[in-house]
């Protein structure tokens, strides 16, 4: 048994989070706890239960041992290298053209270039974009990084928009 603290920052980020789990109670049992649930710490466990079982039966109290589990779930990673011919910024307005199709949202500016967010149906993914002049061209370096088949969704649609523009 596991307790999973899921924190999210607004309304949508709520909603992805209660669907993954939505999607998960078929294969695996799955329940919110009911009342005020607190992660208590400390020597004086006893006393406090001795407060609670004071103020409500203590039935309706139940108490678990938790310790932090370090479970390991890899991040999947996947990489597109290509050489674009064009100027620097028509490049470079391009690919920001490629991410916007895929609703990617711009988080900031990152040593070797952009960091953006997509969300899809697959999970979130990080893309970071690096663009370098090199012999007439333009090296474009994405790297895509998340969970689950997001990552893959992402590089596919990304890596045929580039092989299109690439050819044409």
């Amino acid at each position: 048994m596991y307790l999973i603290v899921a924190k999210y920052s607004g309304d949508a980020e709520r909603k992805r989070i209660e669907y993954a789990l939505e999607r998960w109670k078929s294969s695996m049992e799955i329940s919110k706890p009911e009342g005020i649930v607190v992660v208590a710490e400390g020597e004086d466990i006893e006393d406090l239960l001795e407060d609670l079982y004071a103020r409500i039966s203590k039935e309706k109290i139940s108490v678990y041992n938790l310790s932090e589990a370090s479970l390991e779930v890899e991040e999947n990673e996947k990489k597109i290298k290509v050489d674009l011919e064009g100027e620097i910024e028509a490049i470079e307005k391009f690919v920001g053209f490629v991410l916007a199709k895929q609703k990617a949202l711009f988080k900031r500016e990152i040593p070797s270039g952009k960091l953006y967010e997509v969300y899809t149906k697959k999970g979130r993914a990080e893309v970071s974009t690096n663009l370098k002049p090199a012999n007439g061209k333009v090296a474009v370096g994405i790297r895509i990084q998340g969970y689950g088949g997001s990552t893959e969704l992402v590089y596919d649609k990304i890596n045929t928009e580039l092989k299109y523009f690439k050819e044409v």
